[in-house]
């Protein structure tokens, strides 16, 4: 299973680091987030995912659900 360096990122700066594996990107960066994933990077806060063997790089942001406050 691929291993993929994972980078939180605020705006364009990394803010925290972390290492998964995952079939794929999305995969590895859901068990680090625990939540739904969506491309492209749209929001100030993202994720930069990249398979060590290969080097691909991929940009990812969270998937945010709001719930109506009564």
């Amino acid at each position: 299973m691929p291993r993929y360096q994972i980078h939180e990122m605020d705006g364009g700066e990394p803010s925290a680091s972390h290492l998964a594996s995952g079939t794929t990107a999305v995969e590895a960066l859901q068990k680090i987030t625990g939540k739904t994933i969506g491309t492209p990077a749209l929001q100030s806060r993202w994720f930069r995912v990249v398979d060590e063997d290969e080097g691909d790089v991929f940009e990812y942001s969270v998937e945010h659900e709001f719930t109506s406050r009564r």
